[in-house]
């Protein structure tokens, strides 16, 4: 019993830690009035007032990356439609979009096949948020600790027989959405990913200037960050090609 009260304490305070999306509706409005006019260089300045204003949402970065996109300005519309997607993963408008201007760009990287297992669970992650998951688990643990209690106070050995067999059944529910969840951040905090910038960059084969170059790359090209050393980032591609670029070459994701 005490176990399982300080899994609930634990998994509520998860929730309240949470970033809860935020926005100042009054001008995301006037953002999204401009946007609809055509005005989409005085929409990409209000949206990105906002974001330095500091609010989060998925939304936000979603209809700058549009605004972006209307004017041409092709990484910085792929760097926020992948934010979006980071902050929710089932915005599909926001991944119809991104494979759009996924087109315009110069490279195109194949991806080296992964495991079927691995594609699919992947999937099941990210069919929620993260925020979505650890309510589910919260709420099952809630759920959960009402049917322990009615298998603790109940007289009757059908209910009693019935509550344990629901408190296991949304304990092992439970479990799984916390893991789903705690699945999902470890995954957004150990794999970092960054756009290029700039129209051209040239990938290293170490980092400093000066060493040979080993291939190049152009704006909006999504690399994965594995180390960083003196303002350089070793990247990785998705064909696994790996080379050193300096920072300001890109923007994490």
């Amino acid at each position: 019993m005490r176990t399982l009260l300080i899994l609930f304490f634990s998994f509520f305070c998860s929730i309240v830690s949470i970033a809860n999306e935020s926005i100042d509706y009054e001008n995301f409005n006037s953002a999204n009035l401009l946007y609809e006019e055509g005005d989409y260089k005085q929409a990409t300045e209000l949206y990105n007032r906002l974001l330095d204003k500091g609010y989060i949402s998925d939304d936000l970065h979603y209809n700058l990356a549009n605004s972006y996109f209307k004017t041409k300005d092709i990484a910085p519309a792929i760097l926020h439609y992948e934010r979006a997607l980071k902050i929710n993963p089932t915005n599909e408008d926001a991944t119809n979009n991104l494979a759009l201007a996924n087109e315009k760009t110069v490279d195109k990287i194949e991806q080296v096949p992964e495991l079927f297992f691995y594609r699919w669970f992947d999937s099941i992650v990210n069919i929620f948020t993260i925020d979505t998951w650890a309510k589910f688990a919260v709420g099952l643990f809630f759920i959960g600790l009402i049917c322990f209690t009615l298998y603790l106070l109940t007289q009757t050995l059908q209910l009693k027989k019935l509550a344990f067999h629901s408190f296991s059944i949304v304990i092992i529910l439970g479990l799984i959405s916390w893991f789903m969840a705690f699945q999902q951040e470890r995954s957004l905090k150990t794999q970092q990913y960054a756009i290029i910038m700039n129209p051209t960059v040239n990938i290293n084969s170490s980092p400093s200037e000066g060493n040979s170059q080993l291939f190049v790359l152009h704006e909006g090209s999504k690399v994965k960050i594995k180390e960083e050393i003196d303002g350089w980032f070793r990247v990785a591609l998705p064909n696994g090609n790996e080379g050193w670029v300096e920072k300001i070459e890109l923007e994490a994701v």
